[in-house]
């Protein structure tokens, strides 16, 4: 039994290749070569949002009966054809525009590039199967993105224009970091950001220095909370990761004991952790001025920039490439790929202004339209969008 008419679903088509196919700024672009075009960003977002409303009465959900890949057949295969038709991700078989389609109700090749452009415009890993997250993500109603594409639009509108030369965008939702130059992104980046409990804010500033060979002064939740515990269980493990008590008044370093850590416990006191391999911050670190002790920096733990969903820490944000970062950063003050190895290598703490200091926007963005113009979707991992 068909959803609707044969001409409004071609209708339906039509708008979403138009829509796939529109230029910003008069150009085709990627994400790799472009930025995107922030000052109508909301503008793009309420107008697909218009075109998902339009939709809505065409949806039809696919029954939730386990995955589907590649070789299935039946009618939930026809159903997320249709609907993966509907967004604009199946583009019909390869080959000549005549080309027969072979069997509708078949899960072929071209079903599963599609499914894999959808995956990745929702943030989800490119498998090409559609279960778990990606059924979930299926199941969301055209309205219920309209009404997400509406809500960042007003984020978007909230943020000051992005007409620096060169500035850095962090996408806490997307876990991406991307640094701008005269409108091209010059660096994309995986980033690790704050876990639900310990989130990572909103911020506009500067990223004003490089640290090679950071200390690390550990802020009062995460010392109560975890490293005083671990330290009165086994000090002498914590001397040996390299941390030091230090005094609030006149910055006296002491070693761990019972009697320090009740003065770091009482507020007379905290942890620091000194340079060198182990440290939590690892070999750089981007100084940020703002009040909630927030920095980007390098990380022990990389084996997180794997994972896809990646909110792990208390707020910083942790950089995939941070020594490259660095470069791009100093380059213009002489600093090569050379030099930012020997100063990461180093035993003491090496700060470098950076100027000019670019500017920094965290935001928190789930939804908003790419360089090729197509809505991307993230998880709302803060649960700001409800």
């Amino acid at each position: 039994m068909a959803w609707y008419p044969r001409h409004l679903w071609l209708v339906a088509l039509l708008a979403v290749a138009i829509a796939s196919a529109a230029p910003i700024n008069g150009a085709l672009a990627t994400r790799e070569a472009a930025a995107l075009d922030t000052a109508s960003m909301g503008d793009q977002l309420r107008s697909e949002a218009s075109r998902y409303r339009a939709l809505a009465k065409y949806w039809r959900p696919i029954p939730q009966n386990g995955p589907l890949r590649a070789g299935d057949r039946g009618e939930r295969v026809l159903q997320l054809r249709k609907l993966l038709e509907l967004y604009g991700d199946y583009h019909g078989q390869p080959g000549p525009v005549s080309a027969p389609q072979k069997d509708p109700m078949r899960f072929d090749s071209a079903l599963q590039s599609a499914l894999r452009r959808f995956q990745r415009r929702h943030g989800l890993t490119p498998s090409g199967v559609a279960e778990g997250e990606t059924l979930a993500a299926l199941s969301v109603s055209p309205m219920e993105r309209a009404a997400q594409m509406t809500r960042n639009a007003q984020r978007w509108d909230k943020l000051p224009p992005l007409t620096e030369s060169r500035y850095v965008l962090v996408n806490v939702p997307d876990y991406r970091l991307q640094l701008v130059e005269e409108g091209r992104i010059k660096l994309d980046m995986k980033t690790v950001v704050g876990k639900n409990s310990s989130r990572t804010p909103n911020l506009h500033t500067h990223i004003t220095s490089v640290v090679f060979n950071p200390t690390w002064t550990v802020p009062r939740s995460i010392l109560i909370t975890e490293l005083l515990p671990k330290a009165r269980h086994n000090p002498a493990a914590m001397h040996r990761r390299g941390y030091r008590i230090i005094q609030y008044r006149g910055g006296k370093t002491s070693p761990i004991t019972s009697e320090s850590l009740d003065r770091a416990a009482g507020g007379h006191a905290t942890l620091r952790q000194v340079s060198g391999p182990g440290n939590t911050l690892g070999k750089v670190k981007f100084v940020i001025p703002n009040k909630q002790a927030i920095f980007l920096h390098d990380t022990q733990a990389q084996s997180l920039f794997t994972e896809h969903q990646r909110a792990f820490s208390h707020g910083c944000v942790r950089l995939q490439q941070p020594e490259e970062l660095a470069y791009t950063l100093l380059q213009s003050q002489g600093w090569d790929r050379t030099r930012i190895a020997q100063a990461a290598i180093g035993d003491e703490p090496l700060k470098v202004s950076i100027k000019p200091a670019p500017r920094l926007y965290i935001v928190y963005m789930t939804a908003w339209i790419d360089t090729e113009g197509r809505p991307q979707f993230r998880r709302d991992i803060y649960h700001q969008d409800k």
